[in-house]
């Protein structure tokens, strides 16, 4: 179901793209939605508001006339739920940075090889979850 979601957009961004074109928007498009489920996921477990951030990337999807993905992984917040507020920040500080650093990638990617006509990739200004690494602040 993803996948066609994913092709979807693809196609409705604009004309037969190549392959390289077609494959830096999927994996733009992936790396967004990982970021947005993250980040609603870990909202309430790390300092600032991951979800406020990622507003750029409402805005690419709705210029798109696309549905904003607004997913939770539900299982995940359970989880981490359960854990004393050091350990579950930790997990939501390595979880958003790797989310992030997968973005970061897929929008370099995208940029180089989108079509003129294409949405810019969103900027997102990321902060440090947590001051210190282990997350012992919290």
């Amino acid at each position: 179901m993803r996948n066609v979601a994913y092709l979807t957009l693809a196609v409705a961004l604009g004309a037969s793209p190549a392959a390289s074109e077609t494959n830096a928007v999927e994996t733009m498009v992936r790396a967004m939605v990982e970021l947005k489920r993250t980040g609603a996921t870990c909202e309430t477990y790390v300092r600032g508001s991951p979800e406020s951030l990622m507003t750029g990337i409402d805005a690419y999807f709705t210029a798109l006339n696309q549905p904003v993905p607004n997913t939770v992984d539900q299982n995940a917040k359970d989880s981490i739920g359960k854990l004393i507020k050091q350990h579950a920040a930790y997990i939501c500080s390595t979880k958003l940075v790797k989310a992030q650093n997968n973005y970061i990638r897929a929008a370099a990617s995208y940029m180089e090889t989108k079509p003129a006509q294409w949405p810019d990739a969103p900027w997102i200004d990321f902060p440090q979850w947590c001051e210190d690494p282990a997350c012992a602040d919290y």
